[in-house]
């Protein structure tokens, strides 16, 4: 469980603070914080903290001089689910809630036991081209993307930087949506909107990137399959698989079958590693899914 606090009003509008299972951040105008928001003159020093132990998230307020209110009402304590509001000083955050439940009902689900761990290898792509306004991690992975000579696109997620649709505007290419926030779009070999997402997006958990002979359209109709599913008990829920750590986990230890069925036209995908000056290449193959380690620079 990963819990996001986004600014949707206030000094730091935008800003993201992560809180992993396990964790607790706390919040404040001033360094004494684990996150320090130092435009909001509103804030304490410590104000609030947030505590994620991996069912469950809560909101505590460490004895601010203005309070810490939740959906309106002023707390001491709280816990929050996704959509609650948080206003403290002169900010408000949404609360964003990222969960990884078992999945069934379309042929995939989580593996609750240690798989047998597919090939890892490493790899640094050769014949790394100096290009011009690029660092050579920048170079490497636009020559991996770019080396099959297949078509190449990326899934993009809005909600993890608010630029991310007038990028898409801007550049024209070809792109469609597969929710409500997140896009596919192709990326031809001059596009300028690769570079963007290279240089902006990489290590910043905005989606992932894939390879295939087929067109966009192909391409988005097969993910889409994907958003909605349900889980054990058959409740709905939207499933995020374009979020790097839901791809770090689930695509190694797919079972071939089903990892024929989450690739579908696509035959690679690079996401961002936990280390973002890495790159993790998932092929399909026969016997499963096969992981490269692409190391940039």
């Amino acid at each position: 469980m990963t819990v996001i606090l986004e600014a949707v009003s206030g000094p730091v509008l935008g800003r993201r603070i992560e809180v992993r299972g396990g964790s607790i951040v706390r919040i404040g105008r001033t360094g004494k914080s684990d996150c320090a928001i130092a435009e909001d003159g509103y804030l304490s020093s410590l104000h609030f903290s947030v505590e994620c132990d991996g069912s469950q998230c809560r909101i505590r307020d460490l004895g601010s001089s203005n309070g810490t209110f939740v959906n309106g009402s002023r707390i001491t304590e709280q816990v929050v689910r996704e959509g609650d509001s948080i206003v403290a000083g002169g900010s408000t955050f949404r609360i964003h809630v990222d969960e990884l439940p078992e999945i069934t009902g379309v042929g995939l689900q989580r593996v609750k036991t240690a798989a047998t761990p597919t090939a890892v290898s490493t790899q640094t792509v050769g014949d790394v081209r100096t290009q011009p306004g690029y660092s050579p991690a920048e170079a490497t992975l636009l020559n991996a993307l770019y080396a099959s000579g297949e078509q190449v696109f990326a899934v993009v997620d809005a909600s993890r930087d608010s630029r991310i649709p007038a990028f898409l505007d801007a550049a024209g290419e070809t792109h469609g949506s597969l929710a409500e926030t997140v896009f596919v779009v192709a990326l031809p070999a001059d596009s300028r909107l690769a570079h963007v997402l290279v240089k902006d997006g990489w290590g910043r958990g905005w989606g992932f990137y894939g390879t295939s002979q087929a067109g966009l359209e192909s391409v988005r109709a097969h993910f889409t399959s994907f958003v909605s599913l349900h889980t054990s008990s058959g409740a709905p829920m939207t499933f995020r698989f374009w979020d790097p750590r839901v791809l770090r986990a689930l695509v190694p230890v797919m079972p071939p079958h089903e990892a024929e069925a989450f690739f579908g036209p696509c035959d690679r995908i690079i996401v961002e590693a936990d280390k973002p000056v890495m790159a993790l290449e998932f092929s399909r193959t026969s016997r499963g899914p096969r992981q490269q380690t692409i190391v940039l620079g």
